[in-house]
């Protein structure tokens, strides 16, 4: 005669079968959440390879990065952003020399001229054909947004505590961070359209995590002058100073003697001793054009004239 199971012994059957059956069952739905995930990935990542061989095809047959995008851009978007990065540093020179009350009317009035900028910048720009320049003018947005917050708050600090322009700058980091995102766009825009109307060949798909000098003096001049836009990102250097008369100070720089003497093997730290030394300056480029540049083809946009 068969002996009936106990009901403890009924249950600890019962409970063995119900979890080998979720075992095998989450053994084949984790499978497949695997196999959708993974299918998701790759779409995603050939829809991606699908953009960037159709854009580098674009910009094979020039129709990407067309010259009077650069000028519409120039001065409907970077023209007003350079004005008020101007007016703040001018600001900045003079404040130690400022009493109080002018100093409150400083912020003030670069208060209202960043909203005179926000005002032009909400304005629509056509860019059909230069989707970086279309992100640039978006962040250069959010920027200055960013920096009429600061702004507000840096007023109200003002009437109780002693600033200096480094409490000043250090209030002002998301605008800054964004003002950088968008320079950067900027330069690989004009990269872009070296890369299609100049040189005619591509682009580094990604931009090299180290650069050695020997590497730096082969890239083009547009495309150097991007890579310094990293640079600055990189060192959160947010100064009077724009990429090209960084890459200015840097050609001079390496064409030199000063290179081997000081140990200089790579941009990131030819950047850091230009930095430390304070020497770049607003205007490098243009001064030292004639000497670095005998013929430099650019965009025509007063940024090369």
């Amino acid at each position: 005669m068969t002996k009936r199971l106990k009901k403890s012994e009924f249950m600890m059957a019962y409970m063995i079968i119900i979890t080998l059956a979720c075992t095998v069952g989450g053994f084949f739905f984790g499978a497949h959440y695997m196999k959708t995930q993974l299918e998701s990935e790759q779409a995603a990542v050939l829809e991606a390879e699908k953009k960037e061989a159709e854009k580098e095809k674009l910009l094979r047959e020039q129709k990407l990065y067309n010259e009077q995008d650069f000028i519409r851009f120039y001065y409907a978007v970077y023209a007003p952003m350079l004005e008020l990065k101007q007016a703040h540093f001018d600001t900045m020179d003079k404040w130690n020399q400022m009493d109080k009350n002018e100093q409150s009317d400083s912020l003030k009035q670069l208060s209202k001229q960043a909203d005179q900028t926000l005002k032009e910048l909400d304005k629509t720009v056509p860019l059909p054909t230069s989707p970086l320049l279309t992100q640039a003018h978006a962040t250069f947005t959010n920027s200055v947004r960013a920096y009429l917050d600061s702004m507000e708050q840096i007023r109200s600090d003002q009437n109780s505590n002693a600033l200096t322009p480094a409490s000043i700058g250090a209030s002002l980091t998301l605008f800054q961070n964004n003002w950088l995102t968008a320079q950067e766009k900027v330069y690989h825009s004009i990269a872009a359209w070296e890369s299609a109307y100049v040189v005619k060949q591509p682009m580094p798909k990604q931009v090299p995590a180290n650069v050695n000098t020997t590497q730096w003096k082969q890239y083009p001049f547009h495309y150097r002058t991007y890579l310094a836009a990293v640079a600055m990102s990189a060192s959160n250097q947010w100064s009077g100073y724009s990429p090209e008369d960084l890459t200015a100070r840097l050609d001079l720089l390496i064409a030199s003697n000063e290179v081997q003497a000081v140990g200089i093997k790579d941009l990131s730290a030819a950047v850091k001793i230009l930095n430390a030394t304070d020497a770049v300056s607003a205007g490098d480029f243009k001064r030292l054009n004639t000497q670095l540049y005998s013929v430099l083809k650019a965009p025509e946009i007063p940024l090369y004239k």
